[in-house]
């Protein structure tokens, strides 16, 4: 047994154990009924650092197989690293060049199975990525988050393979355009399907930066993915001659010249964005965004709801003035609601006792609801069904996540349902019909059923005092989709959201950081309502200008302007991501025909 091998099983046996010790640990705190905070991060750190030094060695035979797994490993630690940070945000602009020099290393030795070489050296990238930016989905339910980790992980390998393919089959200038318009065509499907997990868009990387993507209002996000995969390929491409030729000439400096326009040019454009804009209006209005702060594994759901509403009401005495216009409570603020009898809810009648001296005042917030449906009605497909023993008497129930507006002018109540759903815990995609899957919704947290109800338009509050729109937590994440609300006449946007699902983490900064891209996208003000998590006030420019502290109950007060025009990318959404589409088409199409082609001679 050579030195370097002893080493590496050295180093995964500690691995091992250091990750042993965490999975035990895990299971403790979950028996004890406390949170696991950041250990998921260092037990797949440590699993996986295990992992790669046991089976490293097996996957390939070629003579650089060390340095192929340590440079796809760096691939994922640089995209992790980069991936809404502060201050090493630039590391998107090279986090592909490793994992593309991998790809190369494989296309140019390896003439036999290069497509399952590149996939395991690929997988090794993106799931460090995924692990290193969204672990902590794995606090919320530890089976769906690393099912999602890895799925997605798996997802992100295709379109590399696609790239890979090109390059052996077309020539490589096909394969540098197909590396590009693949991996944004993967994004926009992965926008669109029921498995959606798009978190991960390159694009969303500069979200806590809004300051160097005010460009987002023409492009959206897949302008920041198309700047990002670009900077990527051109710098590859120097590289690989740089290595090619051992020599420094010309055209290897033109390509370095060029990368760096390229990442300067748009910062500059940003900029000069950010300044001109102008946030304010003519038109004004006060919000007071309450979070009480319980906690939803062990809090949220067992609380009695009568307490939880008269901690609603003495958060909103001390913020609430003669000139509020709006008062914002977060996701699932009541429960158990039946949706065709709001009026005689208990929480509603007490609403409008509360606000009936208060002449301006409107109270946007989320319910936890249901409509129950009889035989002979016309069912949804989604619905979960109860019946007795013989099945004589059934009840079929629509479980919804829901939005609310109720004023003192209009007794008639706006209703929104939650219509982008996390897949796992709201909805179970393609294997929802089986009984055993209907009831795992409701142990991760959703309700039993194929998925919860959802509505087809986008609906916008209307009142006096403007025209907001109601968005449900994970929807906030959907660019395209969030237009629509400004398409029917939103003036502003509400987020209301359950954040403390994943503990005191970068995911509840993560989701709040989403919400300054669609400020940005359609140039309108943003107020998030968490129960627990960060609830926030940001303005049109995506500038968070007033948040609470995680875990501490508060109501926030503060003006926002209310904005009526349409942006550029609110009327034509992902035209960028549509004509990667087309290119794709274009170019798998090509690649076919080259093949036949060959075949017949």
């Amino acid at each position: 047994m050579d030195k370097s091998l002893k080493i590496r099983l050295s180093f995964g046996v500690v691995s091992l154990l250091i990750a042993s010790y965490l999975a035990f640990d895990l299971l403790s705190l979950l028996e004890s009924q406390a949170l696991w905070g950041h250990r998921v991060l260092w037990f797949w750190i440590f699993g996986w650092a295990s992992f790669i030094c046991f089976f490293g060695q097996f996957f390939s035979s070629l003579n650089q197989n060390n340095r192929l797994i340590f440079a796809s490993s760096l691939s994922g630690i640089l995209l992790g690293a980069g991936f809404m940070q502060d201050y090493t945000f630039f590391l998107m602009f090279i986090g592909f060049v490793p994992l593309l020099w991998v790809e190369n290393v494989i296309a140019s030795e390896s003439k036999k199975a290069s497509k399952w070489l590149v996939f395991k050296f690929a997988f090794n990238t993106f799931f460090i990525w995924n692990i290193l930016s969204t672990w902590w989905i794995q606090n919320s339910s530890f089976v769906a988050g690393i099912l999602g980790n890895t799925l997605n992980a798996v997802f992100m390998c295709i379109p590399f393979l696609f790239y890979h393919s090109t390059k052996k089959n077309m020539s490589h200038r096909a394969a540098n355009l197909g590396f590009i318009c693949y991996w944004m065509t993967f994004e926009i499907g992965h926008l669109t399907w029921d498995l959606s997990w798009p978190w991960l868009t390159l694009g969303n990387s500069f979200a806590n930066l809004p300051a160097l993507v005010q460009w987002y209002e023409f492009t959206g996000v897949f302008g920041g993915s198309l700047w990002i995969l670009l900077v990527n390929i051109m710098l590859a491409n120097g590289l690989f001659l740089y290595f090619k030729n051992n020599k420094i000439d010309s055209p290897l400096r033109v390509l370095f010249i060029k990368s760096l326009l390229c990442i300067i040019l748009p910062l500059c454009l940003s900029l000069g964005l950010y300044f001109m804009h102008d946030i304010q209006t003519t038109k004004q209005a006060e919000v007071v965004s309450v979070q009480p702060n319980y906690e939803p594994h062990y809090q949220k759901f067992v609380v009695p709801q009568r307490q939880q509403y008269d901690k609603f009401i003495q958060l909103s005495d001390g913020q609430l003035t003669d000139k509020t216009a709006y008062l914002l409570f977060p996701e699932t603020s009541f429960r158990r609601i039946e949706a065709d009898k709001l009026q005689q809810s208990e929480p509603i009648v007490k609403l409008r006792e509360y606000i009936s001296g208060f002449k301006n005042l409107n109270v946007v917030f989320g319910l936890s609801a249901y409509l129950e449906y009889e035989e002979g009605d016309n069912i949804p497909d989604h619905l979960f069904t109860y019946c007795n023993d013989d099945k004589s008497f059934c009840q079929y129930i629509d479980y919804h996540n829901a939005a609310v507006q109720i004023n003192n002018d209009n007794l008639n109540i706006p209703y929104y349902k939650k219509s982008k759903l996390v897949p796992g815990a709201e909805s179970m995609p393609f294997i929802g019909g089986i009984d055993i899957f209907k009831n795992l919704i409701l142990d991760l947290g959703g309700a039993p059923g194929l998925s919860l109800g959802t509505q087809k338009d986008r609906a916008v509050f209307s009142s006096k005092q403007g025209d907001i729109a109601p968005m449900i937590c994970y929807e906030s994440i959907f660019g395209d989709y969030v237009t629509g609300y400004t398409k029917n006449g939103a003036e502003a946007f509400f987020v209301i959201t359950n954040d403390g699902w994943w503990d005191k983490t970068a995911g509840h900064l993560q989701h709040m950081y989403l919400s300054s891209l669609r400020a940005i996208e359609n140039r309108r003000f943003v107020v998030r309502s968490a129960n627990s998590g960060v609830s926030c006030f940001i303005d049109s420019r995506g500038d968070i200008y007033q948040q609470s502290e995680y875990n501490t109950a508060d109501a926030l007060r503060n003006d926002i302007f209310l904005h009526n025009e349409i942006t550029f990318y609110c009327k034509y959404g992902d035209l960028i991501g549509r004509v990667s589409i087309l290119i794709t088409f274009w170019l798998l199409i090509s690649m076919l025909s080259n093949g036949l082609r060959k075949e017949k001679l």
